[in-house]
């Protein structure tokens, strides 16, 4: 007597049990159930891109676009480019090995995280420069915060942020280190960036702004990190991403990568990895009299220029507030701008709203003086803050008296 076990059969054969089956009427059997096996996803379970291959790879240029090329061919089509070789113009690239940052920046302290796997959950420490570099290489360790002091002197912004408005719109210079092998969350950033190489070799994997406005939209609770295993991508739980589209890139040391605002992406390191990045909030528009008031080829220290979180924070409202028709009241403020907490707290409502009438609008925001508002939320940087698709996300839960068209919203 012969017995089989095949799964997921889909249709049902009696077979008496004292009946001979020949061998291969058995095979045959067999191969006639096995069509019928459910079959997975393609990338499920399975690293983060293995679903498809990327649609193409961003492109790079060999020579440094000016201020207004910058802005114009990239910045304003958020097309993110590759520049090949921007890092060597600056000090770091030339001097920043281990035993030179252990001699001139051993008391430097930043933030450590004890794991290479970026998640939202992570633990990060402050460590001395010169104890995280005695152990760095033989652990977990990984370096990532805003770029000691002392460190800024030897790196150089990149010379196509020189002017048009760029240098008042800084929101914060970044400093990543590891041995290698970091894999990041899936996120986006709601700021422009450019991260340049030091020392290593990063991987990209990006998706246009408008398909990972989408994504983040039907997958996140308001957050700018999907919650994905980037390691092993559960495609019944993110079924956006079993076609999802997305373009590959690649910086080595010397290299810089302009990411635009608003692309969804998974960076991984490899080797000994050294690099900083430059985070400015999204500029309205081009200004021409900035750059004929100064030269945009002269180097420019990161140490001589001032952050304006101030800039973000008005970005941020402003987005909330055009998504909405461009004002809201005080309430739906206050519930709408969180990061781990209330930001708009009556006192700080009470700063913003200037003709008090208990609405908020993009009017009295772009007035405001951005010393005014770093006055009323010293420290409060809303980097992490989606801006978009909140209004759409009201709309669908609420169940107060507001009911509002939204003005730009992904369905």
């Amino acid at each position: 007597m012969y017995s089989f076990l095949v799964g997921h059969i889909c249709t049902y054969q009696h077979i008496p049990d004292m009946l001979y089956v020949p061998p291969v009427v058995g095979v045959l059997l067999i191969s006639l159930t096995v069509p019928c096996m459910t079959k997975s996803p393609p990338g499920h379970l399975q690293p983060l891109g293995q679903h498809q291959p990327p649609i193409g790879q961003i492109a790079s240029l060999d020579t440094i676009p000016s201020p207004e090329d910058f802005y114009h061919n990239h910045v304003l089509p958020a097309r993110p480019v590759v520049l090949s070789g921007a890092a060597r113009l600056s000090p770091a690239y030339h001097r920043w090995t281990d035993r030179y940052l252990n001699d001139q920046h051993a008391d430097a302290v930043a933030e450590v995280d004890n794991s290479k796997k970026e998640n939202t959950e992570s633990h990060r420490e402050p460590m001395r420069l010169d104890a995280f570099l005695q152990q760095y290489n033989q652990s977990e360790m990984y370096l990532l915060d805003r770029l000691p002091k002392t460190m800024m002197e030897e790196v150089y912004l990149p010379p196509c942020l020189s002017c048009g408005g760029f240098t008042r719109h800084l929101h914060d210079f970044r400093l990543w280190m590891s041995s290698g092998g970091t894999k990041s969350t899936f996120h986006m950033d709601n700021m422009e960036n450019i991260i340049c190489m030091y020392s290593g070799r990063k991987d990209w994997l990006l998706v246009d702004r408008e398909v990972g406005r989408y994504t983040l939209h039907h997958h996140t609770d308001g957050t700018e990190d999907l919650a994905v295993d980037v390691e092993r991508v559960d495609m019944y739980r993110y079924p956006g991403l079993r076609t999802i589209p997305w373009w590959s890139a690649r910086i080595e040391r010397g290299d810089c990568l302009y990411l635009p605002h608003g692309w969804l992406h998974y960076v991984q390191s490899y080797d000994r990895n050294v690099a900083v990045n430059v985070w400015w909030t999204p500029i309205p528009d081009f200004d021409y009299s900035d750059c004929s008031a100064r030269e945009h080829q002269t180097p420019i220290q990161l140490s001589a220029l001032e952050l304006r979180p101030g800039e973000q924070i008005r970005y941020v409202i402003r987005v909330y507030l055009e998504e909405y028709g461009g004002r809201l009241p005080k309430d739906m403020v206050q519930a709408q701008v969180i990061y781990d907490e209330v930001v708009i707290t009556d006192r700080v409502f009470k700063g913003l709203d200037t003709n008090r009438d208990g609405w908020l609008t993009v009017e009295e925001v772009n007035n405001l003086k951005v010393e005014t508002i770093e006055r009323l939320m010293p420290n409060k940087y809303l980097e992490a803050v989606m801006t978009f698709g909140r209004c759409e996300a009201y709309n669908n839960t609420a169940t107060g008296v507001h009911t509002f068209t939204c003005a730009n919203t992904c369905t």
